[in-house]
Parts: structure tokens; sequence; C-alpha cells
């Protein structure tokens, strides 16, 4: 995985597998981890990454529900997820459905030591929409589009 520090305030994670993307976004206290990289020692590493480089976690956004965009609970448990209206009706309608796939996808790829993936408690965002981030001058809005799930 490489780390790219494309802005102070904007970290992007480049996942070896598909080049998926992380991207962590800050503002004052608060900052969002969007989407998630692939493996496991990737996802250990994010955390790690982000507490050097002094970037708070305050919860995670996933642009659709497909599995390898949902694994940032992995990384940090405890963070609330939020994603778009149809992502959250996606995962309501297919439950267990990523863990499946991701189950299918350490299968393919002798993956052996992933912690479960847990996405109860989705919290569902009105898209179009805007998301606050930090509270001071500095703070910043995030626009949420919509996904085809």
């Amino acid at each position: 995985m490489r780390a790219l520090s494309v802005h102070a305030d904007l970290i992007v994670f480049i996942s070896r597998f598909w080049q998926t993307t992380c991207t962590a976004v800050r503002a004052g206290e608060e900052g969002f981890v969007i989407d998630s990289p692939v493996y496991p020692d990737e996802l250990e590493a994010v955390p790690s990454v982000l507490e050097q480089a002094g970037f708070p976690v305050s919860g995670l956004l996933a642009t659709h529900a497909d599995w390898d965009h949902l694994l940032g609970r992995i990384a940090f448990p405890r963070a609330s997820l939020g994603c778009g209206e149809t992502t959250a009706r996606r995962l309501a309608a297919e439950p267990g459905a990523a863990q499946r796939e991701l189950r299918e996808f350490d299968e393919e790829h002798y993956v052996d030591d992933r912690a479960p993936l847990s996405l109860g408690g989705v919290q569902s965002l009105p898209v179009p929409g805007r998301l606050s981030l930090g509270g001071d001058e500095r703070g910043r809005e995030l626009e949420l589009h919509p996904a085809d799930g």
C-alpha cells in the first residue's frame, strides 16, 4: 500500500489490490476516513499512519456497498459508518452479502488473518447533501453525491 499526503489535511492510501483508494480528510479536530484499502496489513497500517500524522478519526464514510469499500470498520471498529441512502438500503436488503463476498475474496487470495467485518448501525445520509467537518474557522464541508448502492 502507498500513502500519499496530497494536502496537509488529506491523505490518500492506495491498496496494492485493484489500486482502490482510501481517503482521510480532516478539518480542525474532526476527520473522516472514506472507503478502505483491502488487505489486513493495509487496514492495520491506516490507524497508525493517521495517528502519526495527527489525523483524528470522527467517523467513516463508504461511497457504496461493495465489500471492498466497507472495510474501514475493521480498522476502526468503534467508528460510526455513514453512507448514502441507496447504499444503506442495499446493505439492509442484502444482510451479510458484503461479509460473504469478503470471505470469497479471502479464500481466492489466500487471506487467512482477517478480523471479522461488522456492519451494524450504519447511518444513512441524505444525498445529495453536505457534511460539516471541523467546527472552527478552518471548517469544511464534504459534498455527498448519490451512488448506485
